[in-house]
């Protein structure tokens, strides 16, 4: 949300806009932040956002506002402008983030910049697309700041003066001779030490560090388990290759965290790129839907089969909606404490079993609760215990049932190199209706045979 302020600043780009005042609209923008600058785009009309780039003549404040925006309205910016307008824009983002771009772009825009861009700039960017997109190397700054061990503290302060326009943070890392990682300095350090100390005397040699082909999600999880600022990348020989900051870091968690909630919803964050294009956004639903379609066609196999072979199956009607909305809530919430815990670092391979189990427990407790007041409800709307029974019993196999699909579903796909995050709601409810009616009415059979 927009608070007052922003909202007054709102007003009065759209009135410059309208009344097209050029000098007034620039002084007005290049004093904001590219934050609100992107929160104010996202409230204009269409022809309002084509022009206001036009009042923007500092590239980088253009390059740093449009990476603020949304991924469907970057690719947007970029596909209406020409290779030779978005170099500049590009040139003035740091490596790692006009990767991010290129990779966004349609290949046909892509290749374009690729080609015009100047060799320096090309080689470090391309180096960054070598690597696969959710890696270490793929979402590394290649404009970092590195030091000689052999530097005295003296010297390394003065190339520090020097090193604006370069990545850095609150760690200095050391290198040798060949460019391999060999410590890190904090600036504390540099500055509390005699200017006649070579760095090798005063670095930390132990370095907390991560490969190119690491994956994203273990660097995020390396930065928040060593609360750290930045992490060195390093390639095969040990080489300092890039940085990844802590903005880059969470960056990953909003994307993952994302991802994660978008499959198990059975969709996909695609639908941010498609916008407001209905029959694309239908194009990456239908997939899950369909699954869960003809999962419903099994339930209804299985409802139209008891209805043919068993006695008093209008009975058990009215219970069957609750039996197979509980247990499709609790599969789900078994899903996602296994899903999320994963995905913390918190559950590893070796806890699959035990976290299997205690949820059957849990799921057992609930259904011991849930099934006797669906127990006692049953009797009292038919004055018969054996659709109390019935019915209560159910609810406990069901749930037990559930909690057990909820859990095992995500550590199969775990165990077989899968995203758990597939083991989504819709496939998790579909399995949990078809197995809890199926229950429902077997047990349904018995008890009628044994009471009858």
């Amino acid at each position: 949300m927009m608070n007052q302020s922003l909202k007054v600043k709102l007003e009065s780009v759209r009135k410059l806009i309208r009344r097209n005042a050029r000098q007034p609209l620039e002084k007005l923008l290049a004093k904001l932040h590219p934050a609100d600058i992107a929160a104010i785009y996202k409230n204009l009309s269409d022809l309002e956002r084509e022009k206001i780039w036009n009042y923007i003549p500092d590239k980088s404040l253009v390059a740093s506002s449009v990476l603020e925006l949304e991924e469907a309205d970057i690719i947007k910016f970029f596909e209406e402008k020409e290779s030779k307008d978005i170099l500049p824009i590009l040139n003035e983002m740091e490596t790692d983030d006009a990767a991010e771009i290129v990779r966004m772009l349609p290949d046909e825009i892509s290749s374009e910049i690729l080609k015009e861009f100047s060799t320096s700039d090309m080689s470090e960017v391309e180096t960054i697309l070598s690597y696969p997109e959710y890696s270490a190397g793929g979402i590394m700054n290649t404009g970092f700041f590195a030091l000689n061990e052999d530097l005295t503290v003296k010297e390394a302060t003065k190339m520090l003066h020097k090193a604006e326009d370069l990545e850095m943070v609150f760690y200095l890392y050391v290198t040798d001779e060949s460019g391999k990682l060999s410590g890190v300095i904090s600036l504390r350090q540099l500055i509390l030490n005699p200017p006649d100390k070579k760095l090798s005397e005063i670095m930390a040699r132990e370095v907390i560090n991560v490969r190119t082909d690491t994956d994203q999600e273990d660097v995020a999880k390396i930065v928040e388990k060593y609360d750290l600022l930045a992490l060195p990348v390093v390639d095969d020989d040990f080489k300092l290759v890039g940085i990844i900051t802590v903005d880059d870091v969470i960056d990953i968690i909003r994307e993952e965290a994302t991802e994660d909630i978008y499959r198990m919803a059975g969709t996909s964050d695609d639908e941010l790129i498609f916008g407001h294009n209905s029959s694309k956004i239908a194009k990456v639903r239908l997939p899950w839907l369909l699954i869960t379609f003809f999962g419903s066609l099994i339930s209804a196999s299985v409802v139209s089969y008891f209805q043919i072979n068993m006695d008093g199956f209008e009975l058990l009607v009215p219970f069957m909606p609750v039996i197979a909305a509980m247990a499709g809530n609790v599969g789900s919430q078994s899903a996602t404490i296994l899903i999320r815990g994963v995905a913390l670092g918190k559950i590893n391979h070796k806890d699959m079993l035990k976290v299997t189990f205690k949820e059957m427990r849990v799921g057992m407790i609930i259904g011991l609760v849930v099934g006797v007041l669906l127990g006692t409800v049953g009797y009292i709307f038919d004055k018969s215990i054996v659709v109390g029974l019935v019915a209560g019993i159910a609810m406990f196999n069901s749930s037990t049932i559930a909690a057990f699909t909820g859990t095992f579903v995500p550590a199969t796909l775990i165990k077989m190199n899968f995203d758990p995050a597939v083991a989504s709601s819709p496939f998790i409810s579909m399995l949990n209706d078809i197995l809890g009616l199926t229950v429902y009415f077997s047990t349904a059979i018995l008890l009628f045979k044994v009471l009858g």
